[in-house]
């Protein structure tokens, strides 16, 4: 039996960052490795949901690109990266199995750009927020028009990390989603579209000052927290403790504080304001990556 694997690293991502629903994304330095295994025998189908988007992307791209599937094709994943908390897994999964799947069928010679797979990330994930930092890092703005979808970076600052409070329990995207606003105020919008420019001007700038501001939400935030209701009380601890911005990350569960110094600090204070409230949670403070997911070895 002759097989194959290509083995991707992929980081986490969090999406939103407060104001910015469905359009800003960032990659993070917590990353997981996903390994696509193709064989000319049937392979056992993989169990877990990671590693079944992986297989299903895989083989949309071998769809995509007119290109018969394997007989046989599997996935494994090596990480801590949680499902269910608003860390992009569903997006590093598929990200992961389309850029396998590229190098399988390229084998030494080339295969599709980045720019060119985007469009399909998007397509099978349905959110281009953690899509976009997933296969191209960075904080990534993005947009979808009449042509499909559009997206620019740029590098996040150094010497800006991420204190995360991680629940332990999930809020699945659709669940979260379906408590949304169907419509939003004049005033509302406003407010949102000026504090996502405001987030963006401050990464670029290093404008920490202004992060609390910026990270303020009126469309996706309020009504998460009638799910999710130890969720503004925890934002306040994390600011008392030294937080520049806090927000939640993607659909939720997990809660991110921008810090700088005093960044675990910041994570235990969102610890206790959990415990407080009967809400068992783990803490984790991480850099950015400028990188996205890539090709660390083929077998």
């Amino acid at each position: 039996m002759s097989q194959r694997t290509i083995t991707v690293r992929v980081p986490a991502t969090s999406a939103n960052l407060g104001p910015g629903f469905d359009s800003l994304g960032i990659a993070l330095d917590w990353t997981a490795h996903v390994r696509v295994t193709v064989s000319d025998s049937p392979l056992p189908a993989p169990e877990g949901p990671i590693e079944r988007m992986a297989v299903t992307a895989a083989l949309a791209l071998y769809q995509h690109a007119a290109v018969a599937p394997p007989a046989g094709i599997t996935a494994s994943c090596d990480g801590d990266i949680p499902v269910g908390r608003g860390m992009g897994v569903s997006a590093f999964s598929r990200v992961a199995g389309l850029l396998a799947a590229d190098a399988l069928i390229s084998g030494d010679g080339e295969g599709h750009t980045r720019e060119e797979l985007f469009p399909l990330a998007y397509q099978l994930e349905g959110h281009g927020d953690n899509v976009a930092p997933a296969l191209f890092g960075g904080l990534q703005v993005v947009v979808a028009d009449d042509n499909g979808i559009v997206h620019a970076g740029l590098e996040p600052p150094a010497d800006l990390c991420l204190a995360l409070l991680v629940p332990e329990f999930s809020m699945p995207t659709e669940e979260s989603r379906a408590k949304l606003p169907q419509s939003f105020t004049r005033n509302q919008a406003v407010h949102n579209i000026g504090r996502a420019a405001l987030l963006v001007a401050a990464l670029s700038q290093g404008r920490y000052d202004v992060l609390n501001t910026a990270t303020e939400d009126l469309v996706h935030q309020p009504a998460r927290a009638t799910i999710f209701t130890a969720m503004y009380p925890i934002f306040q601890a994390a600011r008392d403790a030294g937080a520049h911005g806090v927000y939640l990350s993607g659909g939720g569960s997990t809660i991110a504080a921008f810090a700088t110094a005093g960044a675990e600090d910041v994570a235990g204070a969102m610890r206790e304001a959990a415990a407080a409230r009967g809400i068992e949670a783990s803490t984790r403070v991480v850099g950015f990556s400028a990188a996205g997911a890539e090709i660390v070895a083929r077998e």
